[in-house]
Protein backbone atom coordinates (compact mmCIF):
# COMPACT_ATOMS: atom_id res chain seq x y z
CA UNK A 1 0.00 0.00 0.00
CA UNK A 2 3.02 2.59 1.19
CA UNK A 3 4.26 1.39 -2.51
CA UNK A 4 1.19 2.22 -4.56
CA UNK A 5 0.43 5.74 -2.71
CA UNK A 6 4.48 6.50 -3.44
CA UNK A 7 3.74 5.88 -7.08
CA UNK A 8 0.89 7.90 -7.23
CA UNK A 9 2.41 10.69 -5.83
CA UNK A 10 5.46 10.81 -7.89
CA UNK A 11 2.87 10.48 -10.93
CA UNK A 12 0.99 13.66 -9.45
CA UNK A 13 3.75 15.30 -8.63
CA UNK A 14 5.39 14.95 -12.33
CA UNK A 15 2.34 15.66 -14.00
CA UNK A 16 2.03 19.11 -11.90
CA UNK A 17 5.37 19.95 -12.82
CA UNK A 18 5.15 19.34 -16.13
CA UNK A 19 2.23 21.71 -16.49
CA UNK A 20 3.74 25.00 -15.84
CA UNK A 21 6.84 24.06 -18.20
CA UNK A 22 4.32 23.35 -21.28
CA UNK A 23 4.40 26.52 -24.01
CA UNK A 24 1.70 26.52 -26.54
CA UNK A 25 0.97 28.69 -29.49
CA UNK A 26 -2.54 29.34 -30.02
CA UNK A 27 -3.36 29.60 -33.95
CA UNK A 28 -6.81 31.09 -34.65
CA UNK A 29 -8.90 29.19 -37.77
CA UNK A 30 -6.43 30.94 -40.36
CA UNK A 31 -3.59 29.79 -39.00
CA UNK A 32 -2.47 33.09 -37.76
CA UNK A 33 -0.78 33.81 -33.90
CA UNK A 34 -2.25 34.16 -30.92
CA UNK A 35 -0.60 36.90 -28.45
CA UNK A 36 0.38 35.59 -25.51
CA UNK A 37 -1.99 36.42 -22.28
CA UNK A 38 -1.22 40.12 -21.31
CA UNK A 39 0.97 41.02 -24.30
CA UNK A 40 -1.79 42.20 -26.68
CA UNK A 41 -5.19 44.07 -24.34
CA UNK A 42 -8.16 42.52 -25.36
CA UNK A 43 -10.22 43.76 -28.20
CA UNK A 44 -6.75 44.94 -29.94
CA UNK A 45 -4.32 43.30 -32.70
CA UNK A 46 -0.76 44.00 -33.11
CA UNK A 47 -0.33 44.96 -36.86
CA UNK A 48 2.27 45.32 -39.56
CA UNK A 49 0.92 47.26 -42.71
CA UNK A 50 1.39 49.36 -45.22
CA UNK A 51 -0.17 52.43 -46.60
CA UNK A 52 -2.15 51.50 -49.75
CA UNK A 53 -3.80 54.76 -50.12
CA UNK A 54 -5.02 57.91 -48.31
CA UNK A 55 -8.92 58.75 -48.08
CA UNK A 56 -9.90 61.98 -48.65
CA UNK A 57 -10.26 64.56 -45.54
CA UNK A 58 -14.11 64.24 -43.91
CA UNK A 59 -15.32 67.83 -43.61
CA UNK A 60 -18.37 67.21 -42.15
CA UNK A 61 -16.78 66.79 -38.60
CA UNK A 62 -16.32 69.42 -35.95
CA UNK A 63 -13.59 71.80 -37.22
CA UNK A 64 -11.74 71.21 -33.86
CA UNK A 65 -11.90 67.42 -34.79
CA UNK A 66 -8.20 66.93 -36.28
CA UNK A 67 -9.73 64.67 -38.80
CA UNK A 68 -11.21 67.52 -40.09
CA UNK A 69 -8.20 69.41 -41.33
CA UNK A 70 -5.61 66.43 -42.17
CA UNK A 71 -6.12 62.56 -43.19
CA UNK A 72 -7.06 60.41 -40.69
CA UNK A 73 -7.89 57.84 -43.04
CA UNK A 74 -6.08 55.07 -45.24
CA UNK A 75 -6.34 51.64 -47.17
CA UNK A 76 -3.87 49.49 -45.58
CA UNK A 77 -2.31 46.12 -46.52
CA UNK A 78 -2.15 44.01 -43.84
CA UNK A 79 1.36 42.26 -43.83
CA UNK A 80 1.45 40.55 -40.50
CA UNK A 81 -1.20 40.58 -37.65
CA UNK A 82 -1.29 38.64 -34.57
CA UNK A 83 -4.78 38.66 -32.32
CA UNK A 84 -5.35 39.77 -29.10
CA UNK A 85 -8.14 38.35 -27.50
CA UNK A 86 -11.47 39.38 -28.53
CA UNK A 87 -10.53 40.85 -31.83
CA UNK A 88 -12.67 40.17 -34.78
CA UNK A 89 -10.63 37.76 -37.42
CA UNK A 90 -9.79 39.49 -40.91
CA UNK A 91 -11.42 38.02 -43.82
CA UNK A 92 -9.20 40.31 -46.09
CA UNK A 93 -5.41 41.38 -46.36
CA UNK A 94 -6.61 45.50 -46.30
CA UNK A 95 -8.72 47.26 -44.05
CA UNK A 96 -9.53 50.80 -43.41
CA UNK A 97 -7.85 51.87 -40.80
CA UNK A 98 -8.02 55.05 -39.14
CA UNK A 99 -5.53 57.04 -37.49
CA UNK A 100 -6.84 59.26 -34.83
CA UNK A 101 -4.02 61.40 -34.82
CA UNK A 102 -4.14 62.08 -38.18
CA UNK A 103 -1.50 60.51 -40.84
CA UNK A 104 -0.10 63.51 -41.43
CA UNK A 105 3.05 64.70 -38.88
CA UNK A 106 2.22 65.31 -35.30
CA UNK A 107 2.29 69.10 -34.01
CA UNK A 108 2.33 71.21 -30.71
CA UNK A 109 -0.78 73.08 -32.45
CA UNK A 110 -2.71 70.18 -33.33
CA UNK A 111 -2.14 68.22 -30.17
CA UNK A 112 -0.72 70.39 -27.30
CA UNK A 113 -0.58 67.94 -24.46
CA UNK A 114 0.04 64.80 -26.50
CA UNK A 115 4.06 64.09 -25.26
CA UNK A 116 5.17 61.72 -28.21
CA UNK A 117 5.46 62.68 -31.84
CA UNK A 118 4.76 61.00 -35.11
CA UNK A 119 6.27 61.66 -38.28
CA UNK A 120 3.01 61.33 -40.57
CA UNK A 121 2.53 58.08 -42.74
CA UNK A 122 2.24 58.37 -46.98
CA UNK A 123 1.34 55.78 -49.64
CA UNK A 124 3.81 53.37 -49.47
CA UNK A 125 4.98 53.44 -45.98
CA UNK A 126 5.07 50.73 -43.59
CA UNK A 127 4.71 50.90 -40.12
CA UNK A 128 3.89 48.96 -36.97
CA UNK A 129 0.39 49.48 -34.87
CA UNK A 130 -1.93 48.24 -31.78
CA UNK A 131 -4.84 48.57 -33.45
CA UNK A 132 -8.72 48.45 -31.65
CA UNK A 133 -12.34 48.39 -33.47
CA UNK A 134 -15.50 49.24 -32.44
CA UNK A 135 -19.23 47.97 -34.07
CA UNK A 136 -21.16 50.65 -35.45
CA UNK A 137 -24.77 50.69 -35.46
CA UNK A 138 -26.61 49.53 -38.87
CA UNK A 139 -23.03 48.21 -40.10
CA UNK A 140 -21.93 44.71 -40.23
CA UNK A 141 -18.29 45.11 -40.00
CA UNK A 142 -16.08 46.55 -37.64
CA UNK A 143 -14.43 49.89 -37.97
CA UNK A 144 -10.49 49.64 -37.23
CA UNK A 145 -8.24 52.64 -35.51
CA UNK A 146 -4.91 52.89 -33.71
CA UNK A 147 -3.69 55.84 -31.96
CA UNK A 148 0.03 55.59 -32.62
CA UNK A 149 2.22 53.95 -34.64
CA UNK A 150 6.16 53.05 -35.58
CA UNK A 151 6.95 54.18 -39.00
CA UNK A 152 9.82 51.25 -40.57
Amino acid sequence: MKRLSFYCFLVISIFLSSVGCHKEISKDINNKELAEPNRIPPGHAELTGQILEILPIDKSQNEKDPCSNAPCKAKVKIENITYGPGFPTLTDNSIILKFNLTLSPTTKEMFPNLDESYPGLNVGDKFTAIAGFVMVMGKEQPEFFVDGYKKF
